[in-house]
């Protein structure tokens, strides 16, 4: 049995997962038609490894968009089979290139420019992920990405900088897909192949997601080819995506939700005693009933799990 554990999708997106890796193998699954269980979660300590995602076979666990395309080809689940020896190898070319000039600014605008790591992606985890991991996982993640982007630039302090040569980067990788797909319905052959799974992945997350710097939706948006490709992907291999996301467009008027500004205040405040409470709990935070209590500054989100992950590692 094939189990394949991903994280989960957003509705009013119409995606089937909110995170690359899981994109990408979720479409090689499904375009290769292998007999694999999709599961899907936002807590990655219930999957088999600890990790999200993971794929689950007789031969153990993956989390490597490689190995588990070479483990489905063993089993004769390819999505490669017409493609010839020299598309093999533009395959593995445009691999590379998209890992260079498209990787960067996905995470950079996910994970590291202030507004969508705030208002999209960290309000999004930290909405869907069980106490008390979303207090810790997402700015993990957020200062892992934003060491990641600083190890690229001489002077990593000029955000504008920074920003403009990432964008400038990777619409130029963008225009090139355009190109190569033309009006062509996948990038090689007459069925969707390994390119077309990665692509896909990339392409969706900047063009359905409403990100605070719209740049690179903007751009997707103008070459109409790369848009049809990923709105037929969708509709064709996640069919029930595509329903929910456009059912989800159409919010609720103000008075549908007459009492939305109390519930959030309610929620906030019960997040609020439920993290301090937990504070106390695992001895982050001391209450001193002296005369002069002592404040300490206690990063009570990521301070404890460091100790854990010193021992245990992700």
């Amino acid at each position: 049995m094939m189990e394949l554990h991903v994280w989960e999708g957003e509705a009013k997106y119409g995606l089937p997962s909110m995170d690359l890796k899981s994109l990408q193998m979720m479409a090689y699954v499904k375009f290769s038609g292998a007999p694999v269980t999709i599961i899907k979660s936002s807590n990655p300590f219930k999957s088999p490894t600890g990790k999200l995602p993971v794929f689950k076979c007789s031969e153990g666990a993956f989390s490597e968009f490689s190995e588990v395309t070479t483990f489905l080809r063993k089993q004769n689940f390819s999505c490669d089979y017409e493609l010839s020896a020299r598309q093999c190898s533009e395959v593995v070319a445009y691999e590379q290139l998209m890992l260079e000039k498209l990787y960067p600014a996905l995470i950079y605008l996910w994970w590291v420019e202030p507004k969508s790591y705030y208002e999209v992606t960290h309000k999004w985890f930290f909405s869907n992920m069980p106490f008390p991991h979303k207090f810790w996982y997402p700015r993990r993640y957020h200062q892992g990405y934003c060491d990641l982007i600083n190890s690229m630039f001489d002077d990593p302090d000029d955000s504008q900088l920074v920003e403009t040569e990432l964008h400038k980067q990777a619409q130029e990788c963008l225009t090139m897909l355009s190109n190569r797909l033309g009006d062509r319905e996948y990038f090689f052959g007459r069925t969707p192949s390994t390119i077309d799974a990665v692509i896909f992945s990339y392409l969706a997350l900047l063009l359905k997601v409403d990100l605070k710097v719209p740049v690179l939706q903007n751009h997707i948006k103008a070459c109409p080819n790369l848009s049809r490709f990923v709105s037929k992907a969708v509709q064709r291999f996640f069919p029930s995506e595509g329903l929910r996301g456009a059912g989800s467009r159409e919010s609720p008027g103000k008075d549908d939700m007459p009492h939305k500004g109390r519930n959030l205040l309610l929620s906030g405040l019960v997040a609020l005693s439920a993290m301090f409470g937990y504070a106390i709990a695992a001895g982050l935070v001391q209450v001193d009933m002296g005369e002069q209590p002592i404040e300490e500054e206690y990063d009570y989100e990521y301070d404890d799990y460091n100790n854990e992950e010193g021992s245990s590692g992700e």
